[in-house]
């Protein structure tokens, strides 16, 4: 018989509702942020809904956190979903540079 190479833990059955309801928060405020992010960029909303985006952002890693710590991951697992994190604050500001910049480009 060949042993596993790996072995996750047991989830309980009582931590699935947690789970499955922060996974889907997860999603839910990375639309809002990124949704919001684009609006601010396109100038349809105030900028003062930046900030709200930025919140929605925060509550997306604390899901993303809880998610990690309930299905017992890895501390390597952790810390490459917190750098994801910061990765996806980041791709929406970079996405909307380029294409202003390639804008201007075409323009001139």
């Amino acid at each position: 018989m060949v042993e596993p190479l790996y072995v996750r833990p047991v989830i309980a059955i009582g931590d699935f509702l947690p789970i499955f309801v922060s996974a889907a928060l997860i999603l839910i405020f990375g639309l809002f942020y990124a949704g919001m992010v684009t609006l601010v960029k396109m100038q349809k909303l105030k900028k003062i809904y930046m900030y709200l985006a930025y919140f929605f952002w925060i509550l997306q890693i604390y899901c993303t956190y809880f998610l990690t710590m309930k299905i017992h991951s890895q501390p390597f697992t952790v810390k490459a979903m917190m750098i994801a994190m910061v990765a996806y604050l980041m791709v929406p500001h970079i996405y909307y540079y380029l294409i202003t910049k390639s804008e201007e480009r075409y323009e001139n």
